[in-house]
């Protein structure tokens, strides 16, 4: 069975205003329920609602081999060699306590890609990030901005070997358009690419501290309060695929502190907030 991608990884809400079931706990779950969330804007995007066929990734050998046996515990999701890129993304990038890099140009990147895994897993989507990285100029937003802007960009881009779908990728081009705007209103000194005071910034209004009474929960949430707030305050911005699901998953990957674990108990990552 393929691993599914940290669509909503490890964590729960206990408070949220509005929370969605995972039928399985962390990042093995389909973001099926996003509560309409991009059908909203547009009603072609209510395909990206149904859950997609489960994608398998072919494993190298050398590449299993040399994660099996390390005496490491991981999140369920990242628990299985066959899946190498996941254990790397789980033990170096994701939900790190202070986040993991703090710059625009990976927190748009971990935006485009987080979008892109929609109903897909997140294996397929790591396997793809390198053709991400050149077919989005290393995700140079102000590029993409001024430079994808027709049809004909779009159609250029689903020639590459990402994510296949017209609608994600007219939102990645939207998306950066947004940022853009986003950046130079809010923060007009920290717009560059390397910058790590921008949109890193914006993130902390959304962010809530771990309840010390919290323990790891029997049930497995997949969007919390904050996401939901984030994913209103995107929208209006005129950003797309960012319903709160997907916002909950990006919240966590970015290390913005939410409700309940992050790492799972027994993960050698685990960290207490």
């Amino acid at each position: 069975i393929a691993i599914l991608a940290p669509s909503a990884p490890i964590g729960a809400t206990a408070t949220a205003s509005k929370t969605t079931k995972s039928t399985k706990a962390g990042r093995g779950t389909f973001k099926v329920a996003d509560d309409k969330e991009n059908t909203d804007n547009n009603e072609e995007l209510a395909e990206e609602i149904a859950p997609k066929k489960k994608r398998k990734i072919a494993a190298s050998k050398e590449s299993e081999l040399s994660f099996l046996g390390d005496g490491k515990t991981r999140c369920i999701w990242a628990d299985n060699p066959r899946y190498p890129l996941l254990q790397i993304y789980h033990d170096e990038e994701w939900n790190h306590p202070k986040g993991f890099n703090h710059t625009n140009r990976y927190l748009f990147e971990l935006l485009i890609l987080e979008g892109a895994q929609a109903g897909l897993s997140w294996s397929t989507v790591l396997h793809k990030r390198e053709a991400y990285r050149e077919a989005y100029h290393q995700f140079d937003y102000h590029r993409i901005a001024t430079t994808y802007k027709s049809p004909a960009d779009n159609d250029r881009l689903l020639q590459t070997n990402i994510v296949k779908n017209k609608l994600k990728v007219q939102a990645s081009m939207v998306n950066a358009k947004a940022f853009c705007e986003l950046l130079e209103e809010l923060y007009p000194d920290q717009t560059g690419l390397d910058d790590k005071k921008g949109f890193w910034m914006f993130l902390q209004d959304y962010k809530k501290k771990a309840s010390k009474k919290n323990k790891e929960p029997t049930e497995y949430l997949t969007r919390s309060a904050e996401s939901d707030r984030l994913s209103e305050d995107l929208k209006k911005r005129g950003f797309k695929f960012v319903g709160s699901t997907i916002m909950y998953a990006y919240l966590q990957a970015a290390g913005i502190e939410q409700d309940g674990i992050q790492h799972t108990t027994g993960c050698f990552r685990h960290h207490k907030h």
